[in-house]
């Protein structure tokens, strides 16, 4: 199995700066120029000589240098990708993600703006990632850095497409997880998008469902596997008498915004013991919002 390389989305980089920007701008380096409607509202604080000096929620910060880390990066964000793929011999996708740089260049919070990868974990790999690196410092204020990349499927079979109708039924048939998913979404405005990969489920007739085999969507906080002569996330029957259903392989979550990004996780898990319909005799990819 080859791993695929990471395809970088240069022109998806954009560095926020500035008080009043309706648009996000990419490629430019300093704020643009503040009314003076917008000065007078500015706070000030005091410089050691005793002249004022102007603090603004979002400042400037060199777009070439952060080209720079993200380059720097490649090799760890390959690691990401091949420990995903390690689970998920199918992993393939493309993401775009949001950070927030404080003043002293650490990410204060971060989450995807969009995503297609379909895998948790790796998406948690690659946040963690982000938030262990040392950014450039920016200038005036915390600043806003936009990335996009992904990587294309290797020369494995990819999963079949499904429609999200098939989700969201299953969903709506399940009393229980849509009241899990509800409550995870309480207090939170906007969509979530769902990207899954659904597998057929894998135990014999009669066993009333108990394969004993962990599910990849629920490995959560439990760490990663190699993938090698196990699979986890296979899926187990899902009603008693051994109906061969499916069940989710893997499951990554877009939030609409910074609250959002703390219902991740328990989104996640509302949603990864869903019976699902059978995906055929291979795997399935499915995006669906919530």
């Amino acid at each position: 199995m080859s791993l695929s390389p990471i395809r970088s989305r240069r022109s998806a980089l954009c560095l926020v700066a500035g008080l009043s920007l309706s648009v996000a701008a990419c490629g430019g380096t300093t704020p643009p120029p503040k009314t003076e409607e917008a000065v007078k509202e500015e706070p000030t604080r005091e410089t050691p000589s005793g002249g004022p000096t102007i603090e603004q929620e979002l400042g400037s910060i060199d777009q070439r240098a952060v080209e720079k880390k993200f380059d720097a990066l490649q090799a760890k964000l390959e690691t990401c990708h091949k420990q995903g793929r390690d689970r998920v011999d199918y992993l393939a996708g493309d993401v775009k993600v949001f950070m927030r740089v404080g003043k002293d260049g650490r990410v204060k919070y971060s989450w995807f703006e969009e995503s297609t990868l379909g895998d948790r974990e790796t998406e948690k790999c690659i946040l963690d990632l982000f938030g262990a690196t040392d950014w450039p410092k920016p200038v005036g204020g915390e600043a806003e850095v936009r990335n996009g990349f992904g990587w294309p499927g290797g020369s494995e079979r990819p999963p079949t497409s499904w429609g999200p109708e098939k989700v969201i039924g299953a969903l709506d048939d399940d009393k229980d997880a849509k009241k899990s998913v509800e409550k995870c979404k309480s207090g939170v405005s906007g969509d979530f998008h769902v990207t899954a990969y659904v597998e057929p489920g894998d135990a014999e007739p009669g066993s009333g469902g108990g394969s004993g085999k962990g599910n990849g969507a629920g490995q959560g906080k439990g760490g990663h596997h190699s993938g090698k002569g196990h699979k986890p996330g296979a899926a187990t029957a899902t009603k008693a008498g051994g109906d061969h259903g499916g069940r989710f392989k893997a499951i990554g979550v877009t939030p609409p915004g910074k609250e959002g990004a703390e219902k991740v996780d328990c989104i996640v898990d509302a949603l990864k013991t869903l019976s699902l319909p059978s995906p055929g005799s291979y795997a399935a990819k499915v995006t669906f919002s919530l």
